[in-house]
């Protein structure tokens, strides 16, 4: 039970890939398992949650760490959110419509004053 969450791997798909290697053990101690994903996974939060209070079950694991897992993908999301440079303009554009230009710039000094 070497697995460790690759630096760039979602908690979502570490999980899934560490049930993967636990369902062929057999006479799998739950205390074992907990070591095991608490020294292999990369969210804090999960692995502190783990410490405080151990799951029983396989089933009680997968369903808190689907929980971080929700919070994991609700903070991506608004952080993607929070990266974008520019609103996209609201205004359609409609073929065949000329879009209005500002002259101002192509006006010599003389039309100017």
């Amino acid at each position: 039970m070497q697995l460790a969450q690759d630096r760039d791997e979602l908690l979502k798909d570490f999980i899934a890939r560490f049930n993967r290697a636990t369902l062929g053990i057999k006479e799998l101690q739950m205390s074992t398992v907990v070591t095991a994903i608490m020294s292999g996974t990369r969210n804090r939060y999960f692995k502190m949650s783990l410490s405080k209070n151990l799951p029983d079950t396989m089933h009680e694991l997968l369903m808190r760490g689907e929980k971080y897992v929700d919070a994991e993908e609700a903070y991506l999301i608004s952080k993607g959110m929070k990266n974008r440079s520019k609103p996209e303009s609201t205004k359609r554009n409609i073929p065949g419509e000329l879009e209005p230009q500002d002259n101002r710039d192509k006006l010599t000094q003389d039309e100017t004053r």
